[in-house]
Parts: C-alpha cells; sequence; structure tokens
C-alpha cells in the first residue's frame, strides 16, 4: 500500500517550514501514531494518522519513506 501526504496535510504550524525546506529526517513513531521530523534542531510531530482515523502498526510488515518538495510517501509492505 502507498500513502502520498502532501504538504498541506502536516500540522498546519509546520506546513511552511516543510514547504521551505527547513524540517529534515521524517518517520514514523509507531507510540505515538504520528509522523516525527526534526526541526530546528528539535523533534516534532508533522502529521497524525489518528485525524484521519489511521492505525499504523509494524507488527505485520515494514515501510519505506521519501521524502520530498511535494510530500512524503510511504510504502507499506506485508512480511
Amino acid at each position: 500500500m502507498i500513502l502520498i501526504i502532501s504538504p498541506n496535510e502536516l500540522e498546519e504550524e509546520l506546513r511552511d517550514s516543510w514547504k521551505a525546506g527547513k524540517i529534515i529526517h521524517p518517520n514514523i513513531d509507531f507510540a505515538t501514531n504520528a509522523i516525527h521530523a526534526t526541526f530546528e534542531g528539535k523533534d516534532v510531530i508533522i502529521y497524525k494518522f489518528s485525524n484521519y482515523g489511521y492505525v499504523v502498526s509494524n507488527q505485520k510488515g515494514t515501510h519505506t519513506i521519501s521524502a520530498g518538495d511535494a510530500g512524503i510517501m510511504i510504502q507499506f509492505t506485508n512480511k
């Protein structure tokens, strides 16, 4: 399954910073059910799966994240 998250779907207060390239290293934190990233040297939540009714888990598969100006693409794969 492939999930594409546009910059406009990120947490509102961080959208412009994403578009400006100031947010780096997005990663899924399964404990918070969110995508975290680094902004100004701090860990921040940039996307909450729960806002869209999703719960992500790493128990039955793996994932790959790609990120760029257009947003974040996550490919989930079953084990």
